[in-house]
C-alpha cells in the first residue's frame, strides 16, 4: 500500500513543468538552440520554443528576441551542406514573422542573401555573417519596437 501511494505521489510530481509566468521569453529562447528543423514555409513551427515566444504578447517578446540577435549558440538545425545557424539567425527570422517584413528589407544593413542556393530554406540562404550587421539589425528592430510601443516604457522618436 505504502508502494501504492508513493508511486502515484512520484507520478503527480514528475509531470511536465510550465515556464514560470514572468520571463517566459527568455526561457524560450533558451530553448530554440534545441531546434532540429526549419521549414522553408513554416519555419520552426512544431517546437516548443518557437511556438511559445510566437504565442507571447509583442511587449514580453520582441525585446527578449532583439537582445538575443548577438546569440552565436549553434542550433541542431543540420542538413549536411550548410553550417547550423545560430540562435541569432533564428531569432532574426522571428522577427521577420512579427513584424511582418521580408528579408530583402535588410539588405541595406548588411544582410547577405543568395540567390544560388540549392535547398531554398531561409534560414540557410539568408545569412547574418558580421556581429557588427547584427548590431546594425538590433538598432532598426529596436526603433521599429519602439514605434509599435513594445519595446518597455520608451516613446516612439519624434522624425527630425
Amino acid at each position: 500500500m505504502i508502494r501504492v501511494a508513493a508511486a502515484a505521489l512520484l507520478l503527480l510530481a514528475a509531470g511536465c513543468l510550465e515556464p514560470p509566468k514572468t520571463n517566459r521569453a527568455l526561457v524560450y529562447v533558451g530553448g530554440l538552440q534545441d531546434l532540429t528543423q526549419w521549414d522553408p514555409v513554416v519555419g520552426g513551427r512544431g517546437h516548443e520554443a518557437h511556438d511559445g515566444i510566437l504565442q507571447l504578447e509583442p511587449t514580453d517578446s520582441v525585446p527578449v528576441l532583439i537582445a538575443s540577435l548577438l546569440d552565436p549558440t549553434p542550433t541542431k538545425i543540420y542538413d549536411r551542406l550548410h553550417d547550423p545557424p545560430t540562435v541569432g539567425d533564428v531569432v532574426f527570422h522571428m522577427l521577420l514573422l512579427i513584424f511582418s517584413m521580408r528579408a530583402e528589407d535588410f539588405a541595406p544593413e548588411g544582410v547577405w542573401i543568395s540567390k544560388s542556393d540549392p535547398i531554398r530554406n531561409p534560414i540557410f540562404f539568408v545569412r547574418i555573417e558580421k556581429d557588427s550587421v547584427r548590431e546594425k539589425l538590433r538598432e532598426r528592430f529596436a526603433r521599429l519596437a519602439i514605434a509599435r510601443g513594445w519595446y518597455g516604457d520608451q516613446k516612439p522618436e519624434k522624425p527630425r
